[in-house]
């Protein structure tokens, strides 16, 4: 067996899950056609134990197939491992297990075997999520805030930090954000802050100084400032 391509479908801390892609080759060095069987395999990617399910295919004498499959890591568990391949780092990943042939009325196993071991890493830079003034309203002695956000990332997290509101160049609200983003997602943050003063006139700027956050998986900058107008 030989693994061709390990790549990163997504992570989602809201769902518990981190995705991987494997596609594998398995050649059949044998004279006759190998059927092999829906099998469960144990794969270990930086020393975490895993399930991998192998699907059922025929391979003909002398040929090889290509499959691929996913493996599912959590992300509480997974925290470490996620952390390195996010941040460039490889891991080392293991495929262990046995292999079940039919051979007319009989199941043959074949193994247990090492059938892959080699260190893997992914391709992710983070984008930093598009954020968009949607609305600044004056209520009474509050100021309302909505913001939209969109995360071109297949990596979701939760986007917080602190926030000040200026209008006209003068700070009249501070306050904090916390908005989850799934990966590829969209989504609404609304904030109520007390005004600090009377707001004067002018155009309203934003000033965003988030962090786009996994526990213990991701910790990336997002500073931004939005202009808007006061309603």
């Amino acid at each position: 067996m030989e693994l061709l391509q390990f790549s990163l479908v997504s992570v989602d801390p809201f769902s518990g899950r981190a995705e991987f892609d494997l596609q594998l080759r398995l050649t059949n060095p044998n004279p006759f056609t190998l059927p092999l069987l829906e099998s469960a395999l144990t794969a270990e990617l930086g020393g975490l134990q895993l399930r991998l399910a192998l699907p059922a295919l025929e391979i003909l004498p002398g040929a090889g197939r290509e499959v691929q499959t996913r493996l599912v890591v959590p992300v509480v568990e997974g925290a470490r491992v996620l952390a390195n391949l996010l941040g460039g780092q490889s891991a080392r990943l293991r495929l262990l297990g046995e292999l079940r042939v039919q051979l007319g009325p009989a199941v043959v196993p074949i193994g247990p075997l090492t059938l892959v071991e080699r260190d893997v890493r992914v391709q992710f830079t983070f984008q930093p999520p598009t954020l968009r003034l949607a609305e600044v309203r004056l209520e009474g002695p509050a100021i309302r805030l909505l913001l939209e956000a969109e995360n071109p990332n297949p990596v979701g997290f939760t986007l917080e930090g602190p926030l000040r509101i200026l209008v006209g160049g003068r700070s009249v609200a501070e306050g904090g954000l916390s908005l989850g983003l799934g990966p590829g997602g969209r989504n609404r943050g609304e904030v109520r802050l007390s005004l600090l003063g009377l707001p004067g006139t002018g155009g309203v700027s934003v000033e965003l100084g988030l962090s786009a956050r996994i526990p213990g998986v991701l910790d990336r900058s997002v500073v931004q400032v939005l202009q808007g107008f006061l309603r």
